[in-house]
């Protein structure tokens, strides 16, 4: 693996566990709200088990900033960039586990992607669920 795609990596679960305490701060459901924390929770503790093959191929931890301003828009927008970040990571991660070399690695890619897989089901279900008009 190249140090720019296992960069990229990080980034993205960084980035996504950023989104995903953005989006439970304006959820108004405490449901939605505690689900999208813990899939902060998620993404952060992935972003530590990929600088764990980082530390070892490279010697150091990469530790992305991502700038706050960078994460706008309403609850609806970040849910949507959610989604369009979990369906994109979750191909390239499940794809590193074809034809990788590192067991460990693949591995660890597998489980990241299944995890990838429940949020973007997740995801889904709370865009869907406001799309239902309001009953009254």
């Amino acid at each position: 693996m190249n140090r720019e795609e296992l960069e990229g990596y990080i980034y993205t679960e960084t980035l996504l566990a950023q989104l995903y305490r953005k989006a439970a701060a304006m959820a108004t459901r405490d449901v939605e709200r505690n689900t999208l924390l813990q899939f902060s929770q998620e993404a952060t503790q992935n972003a530590n088990y990929l600088n764990y093959f980082y530390r070892q191929e490279f010697g150091s931890n990469f530790d992305p900033i991502i700038p706050e301003g960078n994460i706008t828009g309403t609850y609806r927008d970040i849910l949507n960039e959610i989604l369009n970040q979990e369906i994109r990571s979750f191909l390239v991660f499940r794809n590193q586990t074809y034809f990788q070399n590192n067991f460990d690695f693949k591995e660890t890619m597998r489980y990241i992607s299944d995890i990838k897989l429940g949020h973007i089901l997740t995801i889904l279900a709370i865009l869907t669920d406001m799309n239902k008009p309001v009953q009254q």
